[in-house]
Order: structure tokens, then sequence, then C-alpha cells
């Protein structure tokens, strides 16, 4: 069984030998790679094509630049191995990933799809490992399409944020695919992509090694575009939910998940500033069902309908975004 990782590089040059390197040192070889240079204007494609020069498992292409998704969708389409995984070009898989990844999937043949959580690579060199309940809880375990939905993004303590593309390897013939020219391409997406598999195994050992706070091709700053994309792909993403088979109490949780990761990270987020807040909380008065769809804790659920019975949608918004002070709110709802 072969794996495809597929590495889309945007001006990655001082880090992408570093990424190809961990897949070269591990201790499972059936694994070939295809770098998509996304028109880097630095070195990256003199990186890259040395990199293939040196190891024939690795293959590059070279084209325009049109974004992440344009990249990950191409490097798809070039796929050649039995499964497909991603690896962006400033981060790593850590040791024994891969054996432990062919392992899983040797183990459940039926699955179309794994996903495990990761170690967050700090300043120090050092890993912290990013294990939300979700994995620890029903990590292990092979899950339908819709269990797994239901388990890593709709229940409480599921966390937003479990649909990073590179938590996850897809058999080839049940690969997503990425709506071009969308920061948020990962929300947009993965999550329902994933209801509809027969089978998802959830893994409860991180294989992954993730660099935060980078800059490329999958991220940028707060910015005007960056408000409107995540608008636009909330948007998307309810209106797919609202058109879904899912059980209702899965979609009331994967509707709070997503009004939290709207509300409590991009709100709440220091640094967030005008005019950009405004352009969400006025969101959230266009759309008084994003906050309502947030799942306070039972004790303080009488608190949400108080203050939207007296203070409406945009001043509740205002008032919770001060007294969370950043910290988030609570996500989910009991299934």
């Amino acid at each position: 069984m072969k794996i495809t990782f597929v590495i889309p590089v945007y001006n990655n040059a001082a880090t992408l030998r570093n990424a190809v390197a961990s897949l070269q040192s591990q201790d499972f070889s059936d694994w070939d790679a295809v770098i998509i240079d996304d028109g880097s204007s630095d070195s990256s494609p003199i990186v890259a094509d040395a990199l293939a020069e040196e190891d024939r498992r690795i293959r590059v292409v070279h084209q325009a630049n049109g974004g992440v998704s344009v990249a990950r969708n191409r490097g798809m389409d070039e796929a050649r191995g039995d499964w497909v995984a991603w690896l962006d070009a400033d981060d790593a898989y850590i040791p024994g990933a891969l054996r432990r990844m062919s392992e899983l999937i040797d183990a459940n043949p039926d699955c179309q799809c794994l996903q495990f959580p990761y170690l967050e690579m700090q300043p120090d060199g050092s890993t912290k490992p990013r294990i939300p309940p979700a994995y620890s809880l029903h990590g292990g375990r092979s899950f339908s399409g819709s269990e797994a939905f239901d388990v890593l993004f709709a229940r409480d303590g599921a966390e937003s944020m479990n649909w990073q593309p590179w938590r996850f390897a897809y058999r080839r013939d049940s690969l997503p695919r990425f709506r071009a020219g969308k920061i948020h391409e990962d929300l947009d997406a993965l999550p329902l992509h994933l209801a509809g598999l027969a089978g998802v195994f959830i893994s409860k050992d991180p294989l992954y090694a993730y660099l935060p706070a980078r800059a490329g091709a999958a991220t940028e700053t707060f910015t005007p575009r960056r408000v409107r994309d995540i608008l636009d792909v909330t948007a998307n993403v309810y209106s797919q939910l609202a058109k879904s088979n899912l059980p209702d109490n899965v979609k009331r949780g994967f509707a709070s998940t997503l009004a939290c990761n709207l509300f409590g990270f991009y709100i709440a987020t220091p640094g967030f500033d005008e005019p950009d807040r405004s352009e969400l909380l006025a969101a959230f008065a266009a759309h008084s069902e994003w906050l309502r769809a947030i799942a306070w804790p039972p004790r303080t659920a009488w608190l949400k309908r108080l203050l939207l019975n007296t203070l409406g949608i945009r001043l509740t918004a205002a008032f919770i975004n001060r007294l969370t002070s950043g910290r988030g709110l609570h996500t989910g709802s009991k299934s």
C-alpha cells in the first residue's frame, strides 16, 4: 500500500527540506510525495527540484499562483498512491507516524479516512500534544462518517478546528475537493465531506507536528478579505448542513461549533480590530440563528436568553466579546 503526500508550497524555501526530511527519515518507505510549487517567488522551486533529483519518490509540479486550495486539488490529481495525505511545507510527520498510519489503514480495510490529533511545535523546539477530549474519549475506533462527524465536530468537548487538512488521510477514491480562492478552505470542504463517508478511523495517537503562526499559502493576517471569507464559508456550511441527512441533534451540535468558531475565535481574538470586528458583529445581527446556536453550559443558558431578549443580537455579541476576553465559548451540544 503506497501513501502519496501532497505538499503545497508557496515561498517555503527555508522549511521545505526539513518537512520532506520528516518523510525520508521514517521507518516506512512505501510512500511518494508530490510538491506543488504554487508560483513561489523565493528559491522554493530550486529547493523542490533539488529534492526531486535526490529522491525518486518525490515529484514536483510548478504552476502559477492559485492559492492553497488550487495547489491541494492539483496534488490530489497527481497522486498515485492508494491513500493520500497532506504535509504543509513548514510542518513535519513525527517519527514512526507513517508506519503507524499504514498499520491503522491495514487494520481497518473498510475505512475511507483516517483522522488524528497532532503535536504543536514550540519556539524552543519542543512539542506539545494537542489531543482534544474527542480523541481521548473516542480515539482508537472506527465509525461511520456521520458518527465520526458527531464525535469530532458536534458533541461537547469536540473542540472546533478539528478539520485542518493535515489531520486527515484519505483512500484515493474518497478524496474531497477544495473551493478555490477561500482562505478557510478546510472548514468549507472537510467536515461535511467526512460525514458522507462510509467508514472513518479516529486515531488517539498524534501523527503530525504543526508549527503555528506561520506565513505562506495557507495563512493570512486578519484582513477584510479574511472576514469576508469566513462569513462566506460559514454561511455556505450552514446551508449545506441544513440540507444534510444528519440527525437533528448532530446538526444543532455542529451549528454551535460553527458559531463558536466564528464568534469565539474571530471576534474575541486580540488584534482583530475595526472595521473587521464590526463586520462580524453585523453578520451576527443579520443571522440571529448563528448566535442563538451557541450552546452555553446549562447553568448559564438562561443568561443567553435574557441577554438576547433584552439587548438584542448585536449588543449581546458585543457583551459576550467583552465578557469572554478572548477565552472562547462553550462548543457543541450533548447528543
